[in-house]
């Protein structure tokens, strides 16, 4: 019976190891899937953390690309304009050339005496195209000068006592026109 004792207690203490190795191999495999797990996650987030890099740095890039594209699209919109408005204030500058070769010129520079002579009196200068200096000499009685900043025609007074000029030339007039409409509201993009 002795050895059977021996056996049993043999028998019970490595059924006791073997339980308690059973027992650390389950709670080593549960800490290595926890840790398998755990690393596991750390990859996802790491990998989602790459995608959400990636998607902002493709974000950005559509921005950019976009506003870019915006930027030159309204740029040729606003080149498209200019060169519609400049088209269109070249004809008006040569009818108004063809205008000032007209007789009905005369009485738009008699207009444009009146409105001096009534701003600055009879002491004042007009300054005029080169080309229609005789024209006024021979239909008033103040000084007229050529003055070369003139191209299609018109006349400026001076009065030089008092430092006042006025601007009445056709140029003077088709800039600002020129001015004015450019500054519409329904013109801006």
């Amino acid at each position: 019976m002795a050895v059977d004792k021996s056996e049993m207690f043999r028998a019970a203490i490595n059924k006791q190891a073997d339980d308690e190795i059973a027992e650390l191999t389950a709670k080593l495999r549960a800490k290595k899937n926890a840790a398998g797990k755990a690393k596991a996650e750390l990859a996802v987030r790491e990998e989602l953390a790459a995608v959400h890099a990636e998607q902002n740095a493709a974000e950005t890039r559509f921005k950019k690309e976009m506003s870019r594209c915006d930027f030159e699209t309204a740029r040729a919109v606003r080149v498209h304009r200019k060169e519609l408005i400049d088209g269109f204030f070249e004809e008006i500058r040569g009818d108004l050339v063809e205008f000032t070769k007209s007789t009905q010129y005369d009485g738009y520079l008699w207009n444009s005496l009146k409105k001096a002579e009534e701003a600055f009196g009879k002491n004042c200068v007009i300054l005029a195209a080169v080309k229609d200096v005789s024209r006024l000499v021979g239909i008033t009685k103040l000084e007229v000068r050529a003055d070369n900043s003139i191209l299609i025609g018109g006349i400026c007074a001076l009065d030089e006592k008092r430092g006042l000029f006025a601007d009445l030339s056709l140029d003077k007039a088709l800039d600002d026109e020129m001015e004015a409409f450019s500054q519409r509201s329904e013109l801006r993009l």
